[in-house]
């Protein structure tokens, strides 16, 4: 069998397959983040792979054959790894693979050629055998500094490959890509400057009022154009804001940008208009977080204003008692709360029922088909009525058509979001849109 990252002889292994065990692993990985400097740190996937229960083949072709084939299944993961990664035996059925990545590296490669291994038969005494498998992969640093959190988030992956099936592979469900480690860092780095010198700006998406016949909001939108890469996705910034520290900043900078559309909105007649500012759970559970946000309504002429909050399904489910407080005192500042992505997050209907919530934004995944799917159709205006009934205001997300629009406008008095609408906008052109649609008017 061929060995990685030798092993001192003194070190416990597992006495059937001779890899490393558990407890030697997670020390290993520990020493090795420590050892990492904060401005240098190796870049390393974990791999946890879950195999079918071998044991229950046992029944019928004999009490080992489990052991045989964990014995081959070990013995052709070693034939796929690099010298430096480390195999490790985590349990019964579970393997855990330690994979060091070069900025070209991705380790999803490595979990394809584990799938394609599997696709051939094991053979046990003339038996044939196949085996399934589900692969959960993290990556340290950006998914954690110490090894049991790095291999429950792994694990935690797994089992979400498991709910689509056998032989699935799956990522954290955050994570920015592994094959451009190096520009994450880069951008980690760069963010403080794009913030003041405005590289990041805000994009600006309208929302339709059905009833009013108008556009009667837009959610600011953070976007950034690098002077080396481009456009940089938010799904890749804002995690790594997140991350960084920056992400305070950066709302601060979203208001600030909120701040200079209401007086230019006021300088052309556009009033009862509303702007919607996405806040990270990350900042919203800071304690500074209504403070600062205090200030920076008296600093900027923001009192008074029609400003919106969004925030995710993601933090109703944290430390909810102090939630409460904080958006009852951001609605006594006049501040709208607005629950974002409804639909695809862990929020009870009990949630609803106390929590100061102004507008439910139902997520694009509930619009998608609409009028092809009468069970779909059902559920939304399960959750239309419902909204009503609480007295809380609907937002559809990602209307992309107009059979999709033609269905949702039918749920009056529901607001529409998406492309077929507008795709966000500069703060400019949103102001001549406006100024159009009151001339049609």
């Amino acid at each position: 069998m061929q060995q990685h990252n030798v092993i001192s002889k003194s070190v416990q292994v597992d006495p059937l397959t001779k890899l490393l065990d558990y407890v030697p692993f997670i020390d290993l990985l520990n020493q090795r983040f420590s050892s990492d400097s904060d401005s240098k740190k190796t870049l390393t996937a974990l791999l946890f792979i879950e195999f079918d229960d071998l044991a229950q083949f046992n029944d019928i072709f004999g009490f080992n054959t489990d052991d045989q084939l964990i014995i081959q299944l070990s013995e052709k993961l070693s034939l796929l790894l690099k010298s430096e990664d480390v195999l490790a035996r985590a349990g019964d059925n579970q393997y855990i693979i330690m994979q060091d990545l070069s900025a070209s590296e991705n380790p999803k490669e490595l979990a394809k050629h584990i799938m394609h291994m599997l696709s051939e038969p094991f053979v046990v005494d003339t038996n044939i055998f196949y085996i399934n498998a589900s692969i959960g992969i993290s990556c340290y640093p950006m998914d954690g500094n110490d090894a049991y959190r790095l291999i429950k988030t792994a694990k935690n992956t797994m089992r979400h490959a498991q709910k689509d099936g056998k032989n699935n592979i799956a990522f954290t469900p955050h994570r920015v890509a592994l094959s451009s480690y190096e520009k994450s860092v880069r951008i980690m780095e760069d963010l403080p400057a794009a913030i003041e010198n405005g590289e990041i700006y805000f994009a600006y998406q309208p929302q339709y009022s059905y009833t009013e016949e108008r556009f009667i909001g837009a959610e600011m939108l953070a976007r950034w154009r690098h002077p080396e890469y481009g456009e940089v996705s938010p799904e890749f910034f804002i995690p790594l804001a997140e991350k960084s520290g920056m992400v305070g900043p950066l709302t601060v900078k979203a208001l600030v940008d909120a701040s200079k559309a209401f007086t230019l909105f006021e300088s052309e007649g556009i009033d009862d208009f509303s702007l919607s500012v996405n806040i990270s759970p990350v900042f919203l559970m800071r304690s500074t977080f209504y403070k600062t946000i205090e200030f920076l309504m008296e600093q900027y002429p923001l009192s008074g204003k029609n400003i919106n909050f969004e925030i995710t399904e993601e933090v109703l489910m944290k430390n909810t008692d102090n939630l409460i407080k904080t958006l009852e005192k951001l609605k006594a500042l006049d501040i709208g709360i607005e629950l974002d992505d409804f639909g695809t997050g862990y929020t009870s209907l009990q949630h609803l029922a106390y929590l100061p919530i102004d507008t439910l934004k139902v997520d694009k995944s509930f619009v998608s088909g609409i009028d092809k799917n009468a069970k779909k159709k059902a559920l939304f205006k399960a959750i239309v009525d419902m909204s009503h009934a609480l007295n809380i205001d609907v937002i559809v997300e990602g209307v992309e058509n107009s059979s999709e629009d033609r269905i949702i406008k039918t749920f009056k008095p529901t607001k529409a979001q998406g492309y077929f609408y507008s795709r966000p906008i500069h703060r400019d052109v949103l102001v001549e849109k406006l100024k159009q649609h009151n001339k049609q008017d």
